[in-house]
């Protein structure tokens, strides 16, 4: 289940390098995605579905912070230096499980709404943008399968409802709709043990006031977690996230300018560390989870902080 952090500054980074001197190619989209990578960890479902409330709501709320001051391109055999990338996102989304059966699972759904500010210096340029982001929206079928473990079906569908301009270089929306089949479980294997992982696979549309479209990217969120006490939990969670066609503009296979090849400006990252959760008020949990980013291609290299807090309420 994955609101949307928009990606202003990876595009606007690897869009720098890609053009020589006109201010209109810098609003292009080189490895620009709708995914928000490591939106998910403790718990991405819950367990014993059938045996839930029929109807339920969950108020959640995100908390996003990236900061990069590398950028890797695999054209120019490395980082390049100078650059400094902060994205920070607050993103309220709201879930309801229905008592409708689908394909013998649970329906239900969610909608997640960003509110993002992008500050971006690199190669002596600079700026910044604040307001509303793209929307989220998505149904899910839950399957329950036992106490143990819970799987899950979407297509999440982010709606280019944010700010865009192609005379800007920061932006808060990516212009474009994004469609991601979805395939997520949670489990556990012990009393004390909890595995979760989310598989998205990303067909974006084009941008049609850049004539750009970004390529498909394979991505997913894993978390593994102990039971400390009751109500805590330490683990491991991450990402990975890999684009598998290339980005196109015009008709043509994107490179960037002065390289002989058409690399389509393929992005590549793995990102992994610590994680924190803790249960209150019987159904209620926050988390907090941090991550490295590793084996970096096309993309700013950083960190990534994410924060949760989730209240049900059955009616």
């Amino acid at each position: 289940m994955t609101p949307n952090r928009a990606t202003f500054p990876v595009r606007l980074a690897l869009s720098l390098l890609g053009c020589a001197t006109t201010l209109p190619a810098l609003a292009t989209e080189a490895g620009v995605d709708n995914i928000g990578p490591g939106t998910d960890g403790f718990f991405m479902l819950p367990l014993e579905v059938d045996s839930l409330p029929e109807n339920m709501v969950a108020f959640n709320l995100y908390y996003n912070h990236y900061k990069a001051t590398k950028l890797n391109i695999s054209s120019f055999g490395g980082k390049v230096p100078n650059v400094e990338i902060e994205s920070t996102a607050v993103i309220p989304r709201i879930d309801y499980l229905s008592p409708v059966r689908v394909f013998g699972g649970r329906l239900a759904g969610y909608i997640a709404q960003p509110w993002l500010k992008q500050e971006v210096s690199v190669f002596g340029q600079s700026d910044t943008r604040e307001g509303m982001g793209d929307t989220t929206i998505a149904p899910i079928i839950l399957w329950d399968m036992g106490k143990n473990l819970t799987l899950g079906a979407a297509v999440e569908i982010t709606v280019p409802t944010g700010e865009y301009s192609v005379d800007r270089l920061a932006n808060t929306s990516n212009n474009f709709y994004t469609y991601k089949p979805l395939f997520s479980f949670t489990w556990l294997p012990t009393d004390n043990t909890e595995v979760s992982m989310k598989t998205t696979y990303s067909f974006n549309e084009k941008n049609k006031d850049t004539d750009y479209k970004s390529g498909q990217i394979f991505h997913f969120d894993y978390s593994a977690s102990y039971k400390i006490t009751d109500d805590l939990m330490l683990g491991v969670n991450g990402y990975y996230l890999k684009q598998t066609t290339d980005d196109k503009q015009f008709g043509h296979t994107v490179q960037f300018a002065g390289q002989d090849v058409d690399d389509g400006v393929r992005g590549q990252v793995f990102a992994i560390g610590p994680a924190l959760h803790f249960t209150f008020l019987k159904y209620a949990s926050a988390e907090i989870r941090w991550a490295r980013e590793f084996d970096v291609e096309n993309r700013p290299e950083g960190d990534m902080l994410w924060a949760k807090v989730s209240i049900p309420y059955a009616f």
